[in-house]
């Protein structure tokens, strides 16, 4: 997971990538750094790109994903936010839906059809 404060590069991100997960955390949030490593540990199985940002580092985020606390875990699949955890994260969920996204991304249209 990349660590930044540059909004520009995870919009970049969104267009370009299928898939993608954006962590927003706070750094006198406890729960926040319980829940990253965690996180992390979990996005090492995936090659989507990920990245997190720091609320207080990087105000605007707040306004831009519209999140009104901390953390926050987002996954956007093809520009769209599909998934949206906060506070309390389901890891099993989580991991349910990356094993979905990813056997997704293997198929191809022409192995649909063979």
């Amino acid at each position: 997971m990349k660590k930044t404060t540059d909004l520009s590069e995870v919009q970049a991100a969104l267009t370009q990538a299928e898939t993608v997960a954006v962590y927003l955390s706070m750094p006198n949030c406890s729960v926040c750094h319980a829940v990253k490593p965690r996180f992390e540990e979990l996005l090492s199985h995936y090659a989507f790109p990920s990245f997190h940002l720091d609320a207080v580092e990087t105000p605007e985020v707040a306004s831009m994903f519209q999140v009104l606390t901390a953390p926050v875990i987002l996954i956007f699949h093809e520009q769209k936010e599909i998934e949206r955890q906060a506070r309390f994260i389901d890891f099993h969920r989580l991991t349910r839906l990356f094993e979905q996204l990813d056997t997704e991304s293997q198929l191809s249209y022409e192995d649909l059809f063979k």
